[in-house]
This record gives structure tokens, sequence and C-alpha cells, in this order.
């Protein structure tokens, strides 16, 4: 009996794995509607980086912003919280503040949303305003 046990166990198990590994007609790589969740971004989409400037650099600029990054302020370290911001079309961009958050600290900055330009503004800890127009592109 134990014969006849280890005999079909070692007729089933090659019919058992070899259902389980593609044929050699079917292509592994390419998997049907359900192997996919959601679709990826474009490698594109996952290496832009923000457009990064210091608020006096801004002062009567238009930065060009691409659409699906943002805009960040460099501002001296231990400032992040004390800058505000505005936009005329937060359609287009919205002012995000920077500060502590959840053990890390953030820049402040723009969202960039939809394309377009609208004007900005930014205001320091010590109250100077800075006036700037963001653009924003594709890519």
């Amino acid at each position: 009996m134990k014969r006849i046990s280890t005999v079909a166990l070692a007729v089933a198990l090659p019919l058992v794995v070899a259902g389980c590994t593609p044929t050699a007609s079917e292509d592994p790589s390419v998997g049907g509607p359900e192997s996919s969740a959601a679709p990826s971004a474009s490698a594109m989409d996952q290496m832009l980086p923000p457009t990064t400037v210091t608020p006096a650099d801004l002062e009567g600029t238009d930065v060009r912003v691409i659409r699906g990054t943002s805009l960040v302020l460099a501002v001296p370290d231990g400032t992040e919280a004390d800058w505000t911001g505005t936009t005329a079309d937060v359609a287009i961009a919205e002012f995000s503040p920077g500060g502590p958050s959840e053990g890390a600290v953030f820049r402040p900055g723009f969202i960039v949303r939809e394309l377009g330009s609208t004007d900005a503004t930014v205001t320091g800890p010590d109250g100077t305003t800075v006036a700037f127009t963001i653009t924003v592109t594709e890519y």
C-alpha cells in the first residue's frame, strides 16, 4: 500500500506542477486583465523632481512647473512653518504650507493641478511678500 501511494504521488506531482507553469506558446510577461488592478505610472512621471526655488528668486518671475510635479520653496531651516502663500486660481495651483508632520519637516510650496497660469504670492516670517506667476505646462 505504501508503494502504491509513492507511485501515485510521483505521477501526480509533475502533472500538478506542469499545470502551474506557462507553456512555450504563452508569454509570462503579458498578463490578462486580471493581472493588474490599476494602471502604473509611466517611467517619466515617476522620475520628475519638483521645481525648487528660493523665495528671493521668485520676485516678478513666471515660474514654469510641469503638471504632476510641484513648486517647492527653499527656505531657511527652522522657518518652514512660518511661510504663507496664495494663488489667484486654486484650480491651477494651490499653496501647501510647510512645517513638521509625523516626524518629518516639509518645505512650503505649491501643488500644481491643471494647465494654465495663475498669479501667486509668498510671505516670509519677516512679513516680506513676493509676487510671481506660476505657469503649469505639460512635460
